[in-house]
């Protein structure tokens, strides 16, 4: 790994760190998270899986005592999950769904409507997921690390321009340049992909 790898993994974890606003838990976060994005860019990944690793870490840690259990990833649990989203609610079907349940809640009693409290739809959060990664995904095809940077802390972690450029430590005029920067590459290759289409 070199050291311009090293160096903007620091930086990442240390941003996203900050995020919590937690200063007992900070050093806690940095160390997680940059070791789970080292860990991944040693096993092959790229800087977004790499980022993404850190996330998932940081929020694993400070998740800890409130994940009594972790969810598997399976058809059967991304239907079930969804018909606890239906409005008219769902019993456990199966061996898988009877556990899941009973561990999330230690009941196996009927599942009533909207149990997670979500309003939206499955088809709207499934919408914006796939839209989100593939947004990410782009931003860091086609922009320079540091332009995918600033346009994912603005737009996907609510950052403004002023805490961007504290975080990165850069003056604001160039923060507001790769901002523009991006944005422009970004809006050339939707352009050129529709025309393709």
């Amino acid at each position: 790994m070199s050291s311009e790898q090293t160096e903007y993994l620091m930086k990442a974890a240390s941003l996203l760190a900050s995020r919590y606003k937690d200063t007992q838990e900070y050093q806690d976060l940095y160390q997680e998270g940059f070791l789970a994005g080292w860990e991944a860019l040693s096993d092959g990944a790229d800087m977004p899986i790499a980022i993404g690793a850190m996330r998932r870490a940081m929020n694993d840690y400070m998740n800890i005592s409130l994940k009594p259990v972790s969810i598997p990833v399976s058809g059967d649990v991304r239907a079930f999950l969804k018909r606890l989203k239906d409005a008219d609610g769902s019993e456990p079907q199966g061996s898988t769904e009877t556990a899941l349940w009973a561990a999330l809640t230690g009941s196996t009693e009927g599942i009533q409507p909207n149990t997670l409290g979500t309003e939206r739809g499955v088809e709207e959060n499934l919408i914006e997921k796939d839209l989100y990664e593939h947004l990410l995904r782009m931003s860091w095809l086609y922009l320079n690390p540091e332009e995918a940077t600033v346009m994912y802390l603005i737009f996907v972690e609510d950052y403004n321009q002023e805490e961007v450029a504290e975080e990165l430590e850069l003056g604001q005029a160039s923060v507001s340049r790769y901002l523009k920067k991006g944005l422009t590459k970004l809006k050339k290759t939707l352009d050129e992909s529709l025309d393709v289409d």
